[in-house]
């Protein structure tokens, strides 16, 4: 463990031992920690906000049936609680029958006040970045959504995919040049006047 500064890791590490021998106060720290990105990560995935919500208590549920199974040398805390959320996802979309996809990346928010014409060209072109993300292979999208929507690091997405993180690197990299281009060729066939009658 780090003498000055603890990695999230480590802290989740010590936690989840402190939570074993039935510290309530460490579970309580471990669940406000994973509270949020569980829920960004159900609620991006799920339409209906009711089903969202339970699943979120199931996740938790099942973290807390499953916490002596996780172990800290096989990887980090924050992952294996977000494969838990994934596949009680899964397992709630069998037993509904929905098969939407559960990869779909939240609109972002504005963060400041700005001109009615720049929200207006930002939300066409976050609408058209959002009409690429969709066009790319289902692996792809969900990468993107781990990294851009989850904001999970390369080695999170990794341990929760089951590759490498220097793959992990290459297909992220790829799949942001690759919108980059097609959303630039595309506000260019947008800009270009239209000359036929």
């Amino acid at each position: 463990m780090s003498i000055l500064w603890p990695s999230r890791d480590e802290r989740h590490a010590d936690l989840v031992r402190r939570a074993r021998r039935g510290d309530r106060r460490a579970f309580r720290r471990l669940f406000d920690e994973l509270h949020d990105p569980v829920r960004g990560y159900v609620f991006r995935r799920v339409i209906n906000k009711a089903d969202a919500e339970d699943l979120v208590g199931k996740v938790f549920e099942r973290v807390v049936e499953r916490l002596d199974q996780f172990d800290p040398s096989r990887g980090a805390l924050r992952p294996w609680v977000l494969r838990i959320a994934r596949n009680a996802i899964i397992d709630h979309l069998r037993t509904r029958r929905v098969f939407a996809p559960v990869d779909t990346l939240s609109d972002p928010l504005p963060t400041e006040a700005r001109d009615p014409l720049d929200d207006l060209i930002e939300r066409e072109r976050v609408e058209l970045l959002a009409a690429l993300v969709r066009e790319l292979p289902t692996e792809t999208r969900e990468l993107i959504a781990l990294r851009y929507g989850d904001g999970l690091r390369h080695r999170e997405i990794a341990e929760l995919q089951g590759l490498t993180v220097s793959a992990v690197k290459q297909r992220v990299s790829r799949a942001r040049r690759e919108l980059k281009a097609r959303l630039h060729a595309r506000e260019r066939e947008l800009e270009a006047p239209d000359y036929a009658v």
